[in-house]
């Protein structure tokens, strides 16, 4: 998996056949999780190391709790693939 990030610019950012060539998967932080290289060329996308999109995350999230369910009032977590 590669990490990468950019801003989601809207219509046409992830199409049809670029999460058919490969899966295109969004996180906080504007971080994007995929192996589709022409998709991140395409998009302008910044490579980065697993540690840093995770800090990218994690600071995105900070302060976020979840307010329903059985963790309401949990810390809110999001672990990169």
């Amino acid at each position: 998996m590669a990490y990468y990030t950019t801003a989601n610019t809207g219509k046409g950012f992830i199409t049809h056949a670029d999460n058919e060539s490969a899966h295109v998967a969004g996180y906080p932080g504007d971080v994007w999780v995929t192996e589709n290289t022409t998709w991140a060329t395409r998009v302008s996308a910044t490579e980065k190391t697993k540690v840093e999109a995770q800090a990218l995350v994690d600071a995105s999230i900070s302060g976020s709790y979840y307010e329903d369910g059985p963790d309401s009032g949990s810390q809110v977590v999001v672990t990169l693939p």
